[in-house]
């Protein structure tokens, strides 16, 4: 029986991801350094707090999954990270910079190659520029050129 398309693509994907040095452990320590940034940060860790409270470990098995998801096809994750935003009542833009500032520190510590570094860095930025846009998007200003 032959292998499908997305099978194939699945595969392929992988194993470049595997040469950048992605893999689960990579993915596991990437989530857990990022994280540990996160809560220690004086902005940052107090929001991540009132949110996630005591349930910490389900919070970075799924955020495992999340980036598992997106660096090696794994389908694992089946989350809606748009509504779980948009319940962030006192987060604004300056929040995400300050969280993407993190993540790209926290790359820069623990890539194994500047590939990875970018792959992620690509990946969180876009993620941003998305929450963003559901979390803060005014399309009045679009119609006043703003």
């Amino acid at each position: 029986m032959s292998k499908s398309f997305a099978e194939i693509h699945r595969e392929n994907y992988r194993a470049q991801a595997n040469a950048y040095g992605i893999d689960e452990a990579f993915i596991s320590l990437l989530v857990e350094s990022f994280y540990s940034k996160v809560r220690a940060d004086e902005e940052l860790g107090p929001i991540f707090d009132n949110v996630i409270k005591d349930n910490w470990a389900e919070h970075l098995g799924k955020m495992k999954q999340f980036w598992g998801a997106i660096a090696l096809k794994t389908g694992e994750y089946h989350g809606r990270p748009m509504p779980a935003h948009m319940r962030l009542k006192n987060v604004t833009p300056a929040h995400f910079e300050k969280w993407l500032a993190l993540f790209a520190e926290n790359l820069e510590e623990i890539s194994p190659t500047p590939e990875a570094k970018a792959f992620f860095n690509d990946r969180a930025q876009n993620i941003a520029r998305s929450l963003m846009m559901g979390m803060f998007y005014n399309p009045e200003l679009d119609l006043r050129g703003e």
